[in-house]
């Protein structure tokens, strides 16, 4: 590789080896004949993985571990005053953030497809890698949840296409130099970064700007935020939405079966090309979808053989992820952290024959808590019943007034039943307790509260 030269670099080391982009990265660097070592604060089943393909991984973190890697990677969340950061720069080992190991990466490869937006990444990228794989190019893939159709998150091919998660928070995005870019939404999100949505608005232009002339912008024409930005590109733009048969990619008479499951007729260039069926759930999957026959088709795949693979499309885990059908009881767990993302969830579960919905939320983030109270408050209209968890933070100082128990009483005073209840043992006995049949249970957020969808699961199964 030319610009990660073997010659000159061969052992590298991951500080917080688990992440998702991290561990995704370490193993694309293990495929392509680099000697990968790491460390992080626990002991996860990224690092069973990771160590089964020949990365030596120490738990926790450790300077006198290290030993002498050419090269030391690190992320945003990486406070300076970790001892493996502090030993590098003590010991003149060459650090690199990140972002920046992406954005080389992506650099080895004549076509970069960067997904990025506010909401959706992690499916649309599993999407785009999808049908890519399907008509036979052969990408490498790199993605911050795990796809099902890999049953990983990453995917070394051979070949010149390069897909990955273009993420914006601390400006990650603006390292790469995509061939193509998509831009599934803007909306105010990473309060502790962007202080106004205008800085996040021009993050998202920057990153449209980087495109090659030559290359193409994947916009959605039916998001608003989006649209400042398209007299302002000088590659190729190609605009995608629904109902509206004018735009390049577009869906029109979307109906839905009793499970939620969606049908559209697609255009291209107003031309119709087919009746299509997904079967995942949801209007904002009928956008994504939209989005990724929109990128493999400019790329040059032939649509006869794209509209067949979205028979079989399916998207990451933890997004829409049915974790339990049993008993005429449903037990959804999905990653929605942003009100937006949870009213959009919580409605696509409304599409479903049910009795009563509970959601059940872990808040990410004191910032992002305190940002957006008042679309909090609003988001679980969809929802009969509403469970908090405590803010889950692990960069913030806690917020005594903006916290999951205010929020609880302030859902509360909108004629919703709402509760908190501070840890996951307790929701789940609360859930096992008033559960009936055609009910559906939504565990929505960022981090570890899956463990309650899991817990729920297993008891229903039992």
């Amino acid at each position: 590789m030319e610009l990660l030269n073997k010659e000159k670099i061969k052992t590298i080391h991951f500080i917080g080896i688990s992440g998702s982009s991290m561990s995704g990265l370490a193993q694309i660097l293990i495929g392509l004949g680099f000697i990968i070592t790491g460390s992080d604060i626990e002991h996860t089943k990224k690092v069973d993985y990771l160590s089964s393909l020949g990365a030596k991984i120490h738990i926790p973190q450790n300077e006198k571990k290290i030993g002498w890697p050419d090269l030391i990677v690190y992320t945003a969340a990486i406070n300076k005053d970790n001892c493996e950061y502090k030993y590098a720069l003590l010991n003149n080992i060459p650090l690199m953030n990140r972002k920046d190991l992406l954005a080389k990466l992506m650099a080895q490869y004549k076509y970069g497809i960067g997904v990025s937006g506010t909401h959706g990444k992690t499916t649309t990228t599993t999407f785009v890698s999808y049908l890519l794989e399907q008509c036979n190019f052969d990408p490498t893939i790199h993605i911050g949840g795990e796809a099902r159709f890999l049953n990983s998150n990453v995917k070394v091919g051979n070949s010149q296409y390069f897909v990955t998660e273009a993420d914006e928070f601390t400006d990650s995005f603006l390292s790469l130099r995509p061939y193509m870019g998509i831009i599934l939404n803007i909306e105010h999100d990473h309060v502790d970064y962007f202080p106004t949505f205008d800085d996040m608005k021009l993050s998202f232009l920057n990153y449209a700007q980087l495109i090659s002339k030559s290359g193409f912008l994947i916009i959605c024409d039916d998001d608003q935020n989006t649209h400042f930005i398209y007299d302002k590109v000088q590659c190729n733009l190609i605009k995608y939405g629904l109902n509206n048969n004018k735009l390049n990619y577009s869906a029109l008479n979307i109906t839905y079966n009793t499970q939620g499951y969606p049908s559209f007729d697609l255009f291209i260039d107003s031309k119709l090309q087919d009746r299509i069926t997904l079967n995942m759930r949801g209007r904002h999957n009928v956008l994504n979808v939209l989005a990724s026959i929109a990128s493999c088709h400019l790329l040059g795949g032939d649509i006869t053989t794209i509209i067949t693979a979205l028979k079989t499309l399916s998207g990451a885990k933890r997004r829409f992820d049915m974790r339990a059908d049993i008993n005429d009881i449903k037990v959804i767990a999905d990653y929605a952290h942003h009100p937006t993302e949870i009213a959009v969830t919580l409605e696509t579960v409304n599409n479903i024959k049910h009795h009563e919905i509970y959601a059940v939320f872990e808040p990410h983030t004191h910032s992002r808590v305190r940002a957006l109270y008042n679309e909090f408050i609003k988001c679980f209209s969809y929802a009969d019943h509403v469970i908090l968890a405590k803010v889950y933070d692990d960069r913030e100082k806690e917020d005594k007034i903006h916290n999951s128990k205010a929020l609880a009483k302030d859902i509360a005073k909108t004629n919703k039943d709402t509760i908190y209840l501070d840890s996951y043992e307790k929701i789940t006995n609360h859930l096992i307790s008033h559960i009936k049949p055609h009910d559906i249970i939504v565990v929505l957020g960022s981090k570890y509260i899956e463990q309650v969808a899991d817990n729920l699961a297993n008891y229903l199964k039992s």
